[in-house]
């Protein structure tokens, strides 16, 4: 099971973990079990709404809020993505950035005219 497949996996500062499960408890599982790697990049899918209920339970758990700021959901750069593929894109050019130390925090624009 789930568990047994966790004993065999060793992340390092050099793996990406996204996770996509079927509910929330596998969510919790999963979760748990990552926040205490030393993962780069832990993400989850699922809405703000989903995220939030997660979290808070593994806080009640007991888990250091420090390990639960590592986790990035809803995952993705917010870019309005809506389709599979472009959802996909998201999640991938949020990785890149997390991996070049992007400043993630702030929108991005292009314009040679914006405020710098």
């Amino acid at each position: 099971g789930t568990l047994q497949a966790f004993s065999q996996i060793v992340p390092n500062e050099n793996t990406y973990i996204i996770i996509v499960t079927r509910g929330h408890e596998d969510d919790q599982r999963v979760l748990r079990w990552a926040v205490q790697t030393e993962a780069r990049y832990i993400g989850m899918i699922g809405s703000k709404r989903k995220a939030i209920e997660v979290l808070k339970e593994l806080e009640k758990e007991g888990l250091p809020r420090r390990e639960l700021e590592r986790i990035h959901s809803p995952m993705g750069l917010e870019i309005g993505a809506i389709s599979p593929e472009e959802i996909a894109v998201s999640v991938v050019a949020e990785m890149i950035a997390v991996r070049r130390g992007a400043d993630i925090t702030q929108p991005v624009t292009k314009s040679i005219f914006a405020a710098r």
